[in-house]
């Protein structure tokens, strides 16, 4: 099932994370395990290293679209006589377009798979920047921004997702974290393109400019990608086969669906009823959601905080969104600290364990990231009168410590949340998203009102309240789990 394998997108080495999908249910019975020449994890490398890259690319793209709007709101906002905040809309409504993710698209790709569910967000997105270009008064540029980011929020809930097939545990780690990283990697380089071409050209250029890079993607997408859920391979041979007249019926009713009445009911209890009973009682994903909600929401606003920043320092406007730069080497570096510990002690616990892990087992670059994060938002506030290479560090450390604790984040709910990780990931992406998208609205009120120190001091102060919560779920989290309703791991 397509949501199922976006909530597995960077599970790192839990082998047993697809036990309640349908594409697993499947392979158990037989009908495609995973020796089968066709399943994703007997591809050639160069197919997966190809498929890989796309689904990069197209999630780097809907998260470059988010914020590349976000430098040219006050001259957006001067052109229409409307006030900055307003536009900073822009931004905000893209990000609330994701929370749609989950409870849209989950059922869709259910139903039509993973590659179609792609296709339809890498065109649609891209076909959503043209009423942006055009756009001849405010309420066109906030649809329009809201409607992009409903459309790109199915790549982003199956685009890293198909990616967990084509994997072993140890090297799907890596993988997907590079998948994990595209996520805030394209956020983070839309504001410097934004400012420059801002200045060369019209604002209008921020919509043409996703625009050519989602036309140049789907004509790549439309050509190569090819669907990966086992589930659906099985059901498109079983089609052949009928073509051919060699399958038989016993095949045929293994993949017959179930009545339109009985699925739409599970669905409408899976995406919508049940993420709610399980986000109110369990403590675990309460607390995961509004850290991880703060980190995300934190990566856009610092594409307000750190131009701010750089500007009182003298520098212009564009060179003032260059230290976003340090911010991708940070979130760059992240990779490596989770492919370091994926080779060495995680390898090995596995390995001793009969490759067979807890879901504790994947929290210790999440706890680095936690303790990274909240020094290098200090750091980054109190050098504001030094060298600029100072704040320019600070900026790196807070990139590579807020993607840790995101990335392990979503590893730690899956592995926790297995046989309910479908409703698990549907309110928690929900709610990270409505979250997130309010922090860009506040950003420039809470600059004014506290000033540029107060404010990173009281950033700061959160990250480090959340500080001890990955290190109770390592040392205690077994316990928690045998209270929960839920976790079955």
């Amino acid at each position: 099932m397509a949501y199922e394998q976006s909530a597995t997108m960077i599970e790192l080495g839990n082998n047993e994370g697809h036990t309640s999908s349908p594409a697993t249910q499947i392979e158990e019975s037989g009908l495609l395990d995973s020796k089968d020449p066709d399943h994703p994890r007997n591809w050639s490398t160069v197919a997966k290293v190809s498929f890989c890259t796309i689904v990069c690319a197209a999630v780097f793209g809907v998260s470059f679209a988010s914020s590349i709007l976000g430098p040219a709101a006050s001259i957006i906002a001067h052109e229409y006589h409307v006030s900055e905040l307003t536009m900073q809309l822009g931004v905000s409504l893209f990000v609330a377009g994701f929370a749609a993710g989950p409870l849209v698209w989950g059922p869709f790709a259910e139903a039509f798979g993973n590659r179609t569910t792609l296709i339809i967000g890498v065109i649609l997105c891209g076909v959503w920047q043209i009423p942006l270009g055009m756009a001849k008064n405010v309420p066109t540029i906030l649809v329009s921004r809201f409607l992009a980011g409903a459309f790109g929020s199915s790549i982003t809930t199956v685009g890293s997702g198909i990616l967990t097939d084509l994997y072993d545990p140890i090297p799907r780690g890596t993988t997907l974290a590079f998948a994990a990283v595209s996520i805030n990697l394209g956020s983070s380089f839309a504001p410097i393109v934004a400012s420059y071409s801002t200045i060369e050209h019209s604002w209008r250029w921020l919509a043409w400019i996703p625009l050519i890079y989602f036309c140049c993607l789907a004509l790549i997408v439309l050509l190569f990608l090819r669907e990966s859920d086992p589930s659906r391979i099985l059901a498109a041979r079983h089609i052949r086969g009928s073509q051919d007249g060699s399958s038989d019926e016993e095949e045929h009713s293994t993949t017959n669906p179930r009545s339109p009445v009985r699925q739409s009911h599970e669905l409408l209890v899976k995406y919508l009823k049940k993420p709610v009973l399980l986000f109110v009682q369990e403590p675990i994903l309460i607390i995961l959601t509004i850290y991880m909600a703060f980190v995300y929401g934190l990566l856009y606003l610092s594409y307000q905080l750190f131009p701010i920043a750089f500007r009182t320092r003298g520098w212009s406007a564009p060179a003032a969104t260059l230290p976003f730069i340090s911010v991708a080497v940070g979130l760059f570096s992240s990779v490596a600290v989770i492919s370091l510990y994926m080779n060495t002690w995680y390898k090995r616990k596995w390995l001793e364990r009969g490759q067979i892990s807890t879901p504790e087992d994947s929290l210790p670059p999440m706890i680095f990231g936690s303790v990274v994060l909240p020094p290098a938002i200090f750091w980054f506030g109190w050098t504001l009168d030094s060298h600029p290479v100072s704040q320019l560090l600070a900026a790196g450390f807070i990139g590579l410590g807020l993607q840790l604790v995101f990335t392990v984040g979503v590893v730690y709910i899956v592995n926790v949340y297995r046989a309910h990780v479908v409703s698990a990931f549907a309110i928690h992406i929900t709610v990270r998203s409505l979250v997130a998208s309010t922090f860009p609205i506040w950003t420039q009120s809470m600059y004014l009102g506290l000033g540029f120190k107060n404010m990173t001091n009281v950033l700061g102060a959160f990250a480090a309240l959340m500080l001890p919560f990955p290190l109770l779920f390592f040392f205690y989290g077994p316990r928690i789990r045998s209270w929960s309703r839920y976790s079955e791991s």
